[in-house]
């Protein structure tokens, strides 16, 4: 299934995918099919994606800090998986893939936010209407991983529905 190529390197997916699409609008520039917009805006724009990147890292730092948290003070054992929708989680094999997956979200987000700093602290003020293409580059990445700890979660809510369906 192509979930699982995915998800067997996300980052990497997520990385080229995101740079083919913008050497993709790159190409649509130099060839005159898209107009890049207004540098202020562009430069805004750039600050606007940094801070929501760092947010985000901050909200997948909490639910991951949540699973650890949980998987830690969980009463469901070795003795008691078998009833627990969590306890059967935290038991498998998946709850150590959520985890590595939830871990390259937020050292993905942490790049696209430390290369907004970057090139917005060292980058001259004349190849500032070229902060389009990190904006692009930054929305996909950015979205790649919004979805990716989306469909984490809603796997883990999978898993306790199918709990409370078989009691």
């Amino acid at each position: 299934m192509i979930l699982d190529k995915y998800f067997a390197r996300p980052v990497i997916w997520d990385f080229c995918i995101a740079t083919v699409l913008t050497i993709f609008l790159f190409y649509a520039f130099k060839n005159d099919w898209i107009i890049l917009p207004n540098v202020t805006d562009t430069y805004s724009l750039t600050g606007d994606l940094t801070n929501i990147t760092l947010t985000l890292a901050g909200f997948v730092l909490t639910i991951l800090t949540v699973l650890i948290t949980f998987k830690d003070n969980s009463s469901s054992r070795a003795e008691n998986v078998e009833y627990s929708a969590f306890g059967r989680f935290f038991a498998s094999e998946f709850y150590y893939v959520t985890v590595k997956h939830l871990k390259n979200c937020i050292k993905e987000v942490i790049i696209i936010a430390s290369i907004g700093f970057f090139i917005k602290l060292f980058v001259p003020e004349n190849y500032r209407s070229f902060f389009f293409f990190y904006n692009a580059f930054g929305v996909i990445i950015t979205i790649f991983t919004v979805w990716r700890c989306l469909a984490i979660l809603s796997k883990i809510l999978v898993l306790q529905s199918n709990n409370t369906i078989d009691d």
